[in-house]
């Protein structure tokens, strides 16, 4: 029989070599090499030490989750004043710039994700896989905003890099929102394995 944990091992794999696989679609897929697919790789880790183990609580995670997707939108609005879909690929990695319907409809679609995701938690769903979605946005899309924006000032020698001043937010809100999601736990649902190698919660029951 396949332990609960088993089954989020899978789950996870599945999604994240199929977001990886997905990264490498965009026009300039160079960009990705260094940015998303390596926060993917960390989310997956992350995400299969802690909350592929037991359900997060969703009342110490999501009200920071909420704060950061919120500011993401501000952040993401700064970037396009200032052109980031063509800055970031061509000053920062010498490749061709994004055009401005792909650049749009790829974040809005992204936060749409993000936004099902924390749905997901709040719903506490059987399966854990949205939880690495959760932890791909607290990753790339804060704390890797964050460092990359304050990169970027450096590379270009501009402090008007397209992103910059709303990224410094994230420097507060990303430490936060990783540490309650390494840390919080359900009351209830501490997960633990049985001498069989199933994953049970601290009640005796399998999650």
């Amino acid at each position: 029989m396949i332990s609960t944990y088993s089954k989020e091992f899978i789950a996870a794999t599945v999604a994240a070599c199929a977001a990886i696989i997905g990264f490498n679609l965009h026009p300039s897929p160079v960009t990705m090499w260094w940015t998303f697919i390596p926060c993917m790789v960390i989310a997956y880790c992350c995400h299969l030490a802690s909350t592929a183990r037991h359900t997060a609580d969703p009342a110490r995670i999501l009200p920071i989750y909420l704060i950061a997707l919120a500011w993401q939108f501000l952040h993401f609005a700064d970037e396009f004043q200032g052109g980031f879909y063509r800055r970031w690929p061509e000053d920062i990695f010498g490749a061709r710039s994004m055009s401005t319907e792909f650049f749009v409809w790829g974040n809005m679609a992204s936060y749409a994700v993000f936004a099902l995701a924390g749905l997901a938690m709040y719903l506490r769903l059987p399966r854990r896989v949205p939880m690495l979605i959760v932890w791909f946005f607290a990753v790339m899309g804060v704390m890797g905003n964050a460092i990359s924006h304050t990169l970027y000032c450096f590379i270009t020698g501009d402090l008007g890099f397209p992103g910059f001043w709303t990224s410094l937010a994230y420097w507060i809100i990303g430490p936060v929102l990783i540490y309650r999601l390494w840390t919080s736990r359900s009351e209830g649902h501490r997960v633990a394995s049985d001498h069989g190698g199933n994953m049970v919660s601290a009640s005796g029951q399998r999650p």
